[in-house]
C-alpha cells in the first residue's frame, strides 16, 4: 500500500510541476499582445528554457535509476519464479513477473512522461523566442 502512495504522491507532485510550467509559458505568450512587453518575455524565455534543461537533466538521472530498479527487481524475481516449489508455465512466469515489476514500470511511465512534456516545453520556448525575435524585427525595435 506504501508504495502505491509513493506513485500518487509523484503523480501529483509532476501534475504539479507541469501546472505550474504551463501557466508560465502561457503567461508568456501573453507578452506577444503588447509589444512593450516583448523585452521582459525576451529575458525570460532563455531563463526559463535553462531551467526546463536543468529540470530534463535531472530527471534524466532518475529515469535512468528507475531503469536499473526495474532490472534488478525482473532479475529478483526471475529467480523467484525459476526456483519456485511449484512448476510455473513461461505465461505463468510472465504474468507474475509483470505483477511484480507492475508499481516501478508506473513510477518510470510517470518519469517518461514528465520528460516528454519538458521537452516539449523547451520547444515551445524556442518558437516563442523566434517569434519574439520577428515580431521585434516587424516593429523596426
Amino acid at each position: 500500500m506504501a508504495e502505491k502512495n509513493k506513485i500518487v504522491q509523484l503523480d501529483q507532485y509532476l501534475g504539479n510541476q507541469r501546472s505550474e510550467w504551463t501557466a508560465k509559458i502561457r503567461e508568456l505568450a501573453k507578452a506577444f499582445k503588447d509589444v512593450d512587453q516583448l523585452n521582459d518575455a525576451m529575458v525570460t524565455i532563455p531563463s526559463y528554457r535553462q531551467i526546463l534543461i536543468e529540470q530534463i537533466a535531472q530527471l534524466s538521472i532518475k529515469i535512468k535509476e528507475q531503469e536499473r530498479k526495474l532490472a534488478r527487481v525482473y532479475k529478483d524475481s526471475f529467480i523467484k519464479y525459476y526456483e519456485y516449489d511449484y512448476k510455473l508455465t513461461d505465461k505463468q512466469k510472465e504474468s507474475f513477473l509483470k505483477a511484480d515489476m507492475s508499481d516501478e514500470s508506473m513510477i518510470l511511465s510517470l518519469l517518461e512522461t514528465q520528460m516528454d512534456f519538458m521537452r516539449e516545453s523547451v520547444k515551445t520556448l524556442d518558437n516563442m523566442s523566434w517569434a519574439v525575435r520577428n515580431k521585434l524585427q516587424l516593429n523596426g525595435l
